[in-house]
């Protein structure tokens, strides 16, 4: 006879093959990205924060979405929650209000062709918890960074290949809540930890050990991609009073000081592409001596009971041929009244009023081509004579 937990893990899979076919039934269309680049190129999309639960079928979450996701080569997303049976408000999260969503959220990622998330951010809480959350993702196939058994499992690259093109992957958290029940030590499981006490500063450890995974991580690769969970002023668990502004009066579009620093340190030390989470907002995109930074993605799917009720998000197109990347575009997403995932028309409505808003805190054109915005074409940089 199968004992209790393989009883569990047996029906949990049944109850994941349905809930993934019923999502893809009701699929959209493919988005109708523009330029065309051949078989052996690779596309990575990078989404915002993913957080499914409560849901009857956790894939309705990206029902409006699913062909878009499963067409690209891979998909990237912050995982905002841990994925173990929430014990209620204030329990979870000590001071927080705020539930874990649960395993079944692992269901959409998978109808979502969510290849490798990010563990590290201020949600990740509980040792306990973070190791029960990597072991959910392992069962679903799914490939997890910035989190782990110890400091150097969580500082451990991801590295995933497509079409002979390996990309690795490393993340950071900038915000958290208490460092004795999250950051990853010698001994202890936990995140990977970037601090930053006063938003403009980073703690030099941190910052060099950073640098070595990135280091680490070049020789093996032909593109890194370099995440962090933003500190978004810091919270008051995280290092009691602070000189800074509280969070209710900061401007959550506004990048912080940290960020930029700790983006072009790390483009300027072997990364191509870095981008950032948390704020529950948008914020600007930079082009770094000709590489990418998208300093706060937003969400994509978000279903936490009761909490801010943002939804502005991006949806992240990186067209990567002859190894390296060629192009960077965007399309801004939304969620309807059911909560669903949705991508716009970047040149109408709300899509254009997301588009602004990224212009207005942003230091160089953009420009819409088709239905994306563009913020890196090496096709259309006049070639050397």
């Amino acid at each position: 006879m199968e004992t209790s937990n393989q009883f569990s893990r047996s029906l949990f899979v049944a109850i994941a093959m349905f809930c993934l076919g019923v999502g893809l039934a009701g699929a959209s269309e493919v988005w109708k990205w523009s330029g065309s680049y051949g078989d052996d190129s690779v596309e990575l999309l990078i989404i915002g924060d993913i957080q499914v639960q409560q849901r009857s079928d956790p894939t309705s979450a990206f029902i409006h979405v699913t062909d878009t996701l499963n067409h690209a080569d891979l998909v990237y997303a912050n995982l905002e929650g841990m994925l173990v049976e929430s014990k209620g408000y204030g329990v979870d999260i000590h001071d927080k209000k705020w539930i874990h969503p649960g395993p079944q959220g692992v269901v959409a990622l998978k109808s979502a062709n969510v290849d490798v998330v990010g563990v590290a951010n201020n949600v990740a809480y509980g040792r306990d918890n973070i190791l029960e959350t990597l072991r959910v993702l392992d069962e679903g196939g799914i490939a997890h960074v910035g989190a782990g058994t110890d400091i150097e499992e969580a500082h451990r690259p991801v590295i995933l290949e497509r079409k002979g093109v390996t990309i690795g992957f490393l993340q950071y958290t900038a915000r958290w809540y208490r460092q004795d029940e999250q950051i990853a030590t010698a001994t202890e499981a936990g995140v990977a930890r970037l601090m930053s006490r006063d938003g403009v500063t980073i703690h030099p450890a941190d910052l060099e050990r950073v640098q070595n995974d990135i280091r680490k991580l070049r020789p093996r690769v032909d593109v890194i991609v370099v995440s962090q969970h933003n500190r978004d002023g810091a919270t008051p668990m995280q290092f009691g009073p602070t000189p800074d502004k509280p969070r209710s009066q900061r401007d959550r579009t506004q990048a912080e000081e940290y960020q930029k620093q700790f983006a072009h340190i790390a483009l300027d030390t072997g990364a191509d592409l870095v981008f950032g989470h948390g704020t529950h907002t948008l914020q600007g995109v930079e082009l770094y001596k000709g590489k990418p930074i998208l300093y706060a993605l937003g969400h994509s799917a978000f279903d936490q009971p009761g909490y801010e009720k943002a939804t502005d998000g991006l949806f992240v197109r990186v067209v990567i041929s002859g190894k390296k990347i060629v192009r960077v575009s965007f399309v801004p997403v939304t969620r309807d009244e059911n909560n669903n995932v949705l991508m716009l028309d970047p040149a109408k409505g709300e899509g254009d009023r997301l588009v602004q808003l990224v212009k207005g805190v942003s230091d160089l054109p953009l420009k819409i081509q088709g239905q994306e915005v563009v913020l890196l074409d090496e096709s259309a940089r006049p070639t050397e004579q």
